[in-house]
């Protein structure tokens, strides 16, 4: 394989709390008279949009070159998704397994530690993070069943910038005006434990998954929801902002306004998302241009490739972990 950046034809996931943000902050073209809710930019099943291996799918591809596509930690296909989410409306309370728990209730081989760099958010925007009263498995189920559930669920208020780390375990909901970046393990099992007494889209009930998910909630009181961010500024024109290290993933935020050159190491695949300005990519491969609002793979045995802003650009840069704790 002759590695060079993928580009992928994203995933829409329309959603009863979607909206259509993303056609005019993320440049999305978005199927009409839809509440679009999620843009899977980077997971097993898109297809690759450019270059020879155009058509298949990222995880046809990993299959067939496991080193070269996800370097060292090829287990179990391509192991990070990620996506934009347009939250209008409150998504549902819900929890992710870890692991372990994925692979006892689901037969599954992960779980879902995901997190979340902010985009845009209106005046008051909030998130729900845990607990801001003390429970347990018994009371919170009975507050469920009993309409009770606000009463015990942490509201963080958010705004454009902030990063939100979301271990498995914790219990979360994205609020309405809010428009943000998701990295996360590649799992899609999630358990609703409330919906705020609504309907889907198909005018039924959603749903709830309450056993399963108190099985596997953590019951932390005011968690510290919104991170601490330290920046580190490398030269004049290019900071670069440590988010999160972890056990599953790493996430930088970049800002540069001059070349940036980066090396994946013949190890590390770094997937890039583009959330302002223009960048070209360059490196021994027919240069990739992306905008605001596109994402772009770098398989792990690319090497040293260069970030060329054509405009200031900010761009978020995950990468998977395999031998960190977190």
């Amino acid at each position: 394989m002759n590695p060079y950046p993928l580009l992928f034809e994203p995933s829409l996931h329309s959603k009863v709390w979607g909206g259509r943000a993303m056609e005019t902050t993320l440049n999305k073209s978005l199927p009409q008279n839809e509440p679009v809710g999620e843009s899977w930019e980077i997971y097993s099943g898109n297809y690759i949009a450019n270059g020879e291996f155009a058509g298949l799918t990222l995880g046809e591809l990993t299959a067939r070159f496991p080193l070269e596509v996800a370097g060292v930690t090829a287990i179990n296909g391509f192991p990070l998704l990620i996506k934009f989410l347009d939250a209008q409306d409150w998504l549902s309370v819900q929890v992710h397994p870890d692991d372990a728990l994925a692979l006892t209730l689901e037969g599954e081989p992960r779980g879902k530690t995901e997190c979340w760099y902010i985009l845009d958010a209106t005046l008051n925007a909030e998130i729900i993070y845990g607990f801001s009263a003390e429970t347990n498995e018994r009371d919170f189920r009975d507050a469920i069943e009993s309409g009770n559930a606000k009463n015990y669920l942490q509201f963080v208020s958010v705004k454009a910038g902030d990063f939100v780390n979301v271990p498995a375990g914790t219990v979360h909901a994205i609020g309405p005006g809010i428009m943000l970046y998701e990295l996360q393990q590649t799992s899609d099992t999630t358990y609703r434990l409330y919906d705020w007494e609504r309907t889907g889209l198909d005018g039924k009930p959603r749903e709830l998954h309450i056993d399963k998910g108190l099985q596997c909630s953590r019951f932390d009181v005011k968690a510290k929801a919104v991170s601490e961010q330290a920046t580190e500024n490398i030269t004049e024109g290019i900071s670069v902002t440590s988010l999160v290290r972890g056990k599953f993933f790493g996430l930088d935020k970049m800002m540069i306004s001059k070349q940036l050159w980066l090396n994946t190491e013949s190890t590390t695949p770094h997937l890039l998302s583009i959330i302002s300005g223009v960048v070209e990519i360059c490196g021994e491969f027919s240069s990739v241009r992306l905008e605001c609002g596109q994402s772009v793979l770098i398989p792990a045995k690319t090497g040293e490739y260069m970030l060329n802003p054509i405009a200031d650009a900010t761009i978020l840069c995950a990468f998977p972990q395999s031998n960190l704790d977190g």
